[in-house]
């Protein structure tokens, strides 16, 4: 019997929910989300690119179901109207695009990955945000491990692309990995290329490191992840990722300063002070570049860079001030591009490992100039946000002053790997930069692109 005399036989039976709360969707499926776009090249080199595009449309299909029940009317100042206006110029360009099929179709890319990074930023918590992001790098840096380890030990040498056989003659465009796990050589992981998983692997440790010191639950899971990262970093030999993590380690150093100064007057002194070892160092380092490239393994032409960039500057001449059309990457199977630049053991350049010239080349000065003024309010944002968050009484204090740290060492490694690689106007690169301009909004405008429906009602859910 119930208090009120019912019988307890009278009432209905129900089954225990096994719906996913609503407040936890937008966190579960963003490391969905950011697990496709840290493993893209993967999916094209095991299933084809068909496949990776399937993986993404059906990526952006979740974030705009799941949008559209979190998300009450968008906030319209608070949109990151920089990465909008470049956006907004590559899209343009298809008005005099030199190749409209593949300024169509990678503008397309470039444009829903804008719209899935501006969902993010407004569906999720800081600490969610971190969550998605360490749960994605884990799965990559242990899918990586995995893979290299099947390839070294079952097939027992190089892994072509859709798991085809390879050998010493295969091109290097169809070689997956090379299976050197054991052999000390460098490794591709599941992304297929040594830069790309150096730089994934940079970040693992950034965000992983940051999970740590902000969450108790999981710590030995994810301190296994980060030793692994940390090891892939190193087996990876990419003197990109090297000098990105000198350029992270500097700057996390003269932004703790600057929070210690508490000043402005304090904080210029750092600054100064910091500018004057810097000057100093890069001058150093440009005098000593031969022996530091040397000590990297690499050349005087950082590995045919220098030629690419030469056969760029010579095919964009002709469109130097709006550019020649966007191609972010360059699409293989366009005749523009299928014979253009083909390096050494058939290897077919799709970029030119370079943002700032690839850029020029598509969007001319007006792209450069846009894109250069994104960074520098990335920049701007990033930093200010993080000396600001210096309080350390409180564990919410604790919390996001810790966090406060990654938007600054996602901007210096996208701003690193831009000078060599092409990578950052794609997938993660590009989603992350535009995820933490719509995030980081001044104090006196919108702090979030839209109100969560659930924001006030449901407590932040645990680290899952």
């Amino acid at each position: 019997m119930t208090a009120f005399g019912a019988s307890t036989a009278t009432l209905p039976v129900v089954a225990p929910s096994t719906t996913i709360p609503l407040r936890l969707a937008p966190h579960l499926w963003a490391g969905v989300v950011l697990f496709i776009a840290f493993t893209a090249p993967g999916w094209a080199a095991a299933f084809g690119a068909p496949a990776a595009a399937g993986a993404g449309v059906i990526a952006c299909a979740g974030v705009a179901v799941v949008a559209a029940r979190v998300i009450r009317a968008p906030r319209w100042r608070a949109l990151p109207w920089t990465a909008l206006t470049f956006a907004g110029w590559a899209g343009a360009s298809l008005a005099w695009s030199r190749w409209p099929e593949t300024s169509a179709l990678t503008w397309t890319l470039l444009a829903a990955t804008t719209l899935v990074a501006i969902a993010l930023a407004a569906m999720l918590t800081w600490r969610q945000l971190v969550s998605a992001l360490a749960w994605a790098l884990a799965a990559v840096m242990a899918l990586s491990v995995v893979f290299e380890a099947w390839a070294a030990l079952v097939v027992g040498g190089p892994v072509g692309i859709e798991f085809a056989a390879a050998d010493a003659d295969t091109a290097r465009s169809d070689i997956w990995t090379s299976g050197q796990l054991f052999t000390g050589g460098r490794l591709d992981g599941i992304v297929g290329n040594a830069n790309l998983l150096a730089m994934l692997a940079l970040l693992a440790v950034v965000v992983l490191s940051i999970r740590l010191a902000i969450e108790e639950r999981r710590r030995g899971l994810f301190g296994v992840t980060l030793a692994v990262s940390a090891y892939l970093l190193v087996r990876t030999e990419s003197a990109t990722a090297f000098i990105a993590t000198i350029a992270l380690t500097v700057a996390l150093l003269i932004l703790l300063a600057a929070r210690m100064a508490r000043t402005t007057r304090g904080r210029v002194r750092v600054y100064l002070a910091a500018a004057a070892v810097i000057a100093m160092t890069a001058s150093l380092a440009w005098l000593m570049r031969r022996g530091i490239l040397s000590f990297l393994g690499r050349d005087g032409d950082l590995t045919d860079r220098t030629e690419i960039w030469d056969l760029v500057f010579s095919r964009g001449a002709a469109q130097p001030v709006v550019g020649n059309g966007f191609a972010t990457p360059w699409i293989p199977w366009d005749p523009a591009f299928a014979d253009w630049i083909v390096m050494p053991r058939g290897l077919h350049i799709i970029q030119a490992h370079s943002v700032w010239v690839d850029v020029w080349f598509q969007l001319g000065v007006v792209g450069v100039g846009l894109l250069a003024g994104m960074y520098a309010l990335f920049v701007w944002r990033t930093w200010v946000f993080a000396v600001r968050q210096h309080r350390w009484q409180r564990r919410d204090d604790r919390v996001t002053a810790t966090v406060s740290l990654l938007p600054v060492a996602v901007g210096v490694i996208v701003v690193i790997q831009g000078v060599t690689e092409s990578s950052p106007l794609l997938l993660w690169g590009w989603m992350l930069t535009v995820l933490f301009l719509a995030k980081l909004q001044p104090p006196n405008r919108a702090s979030q692109i839209g109100s969560s429906r659930h924001a006030r009602r449901e407590p932040e859910p645990d680290f899952v």
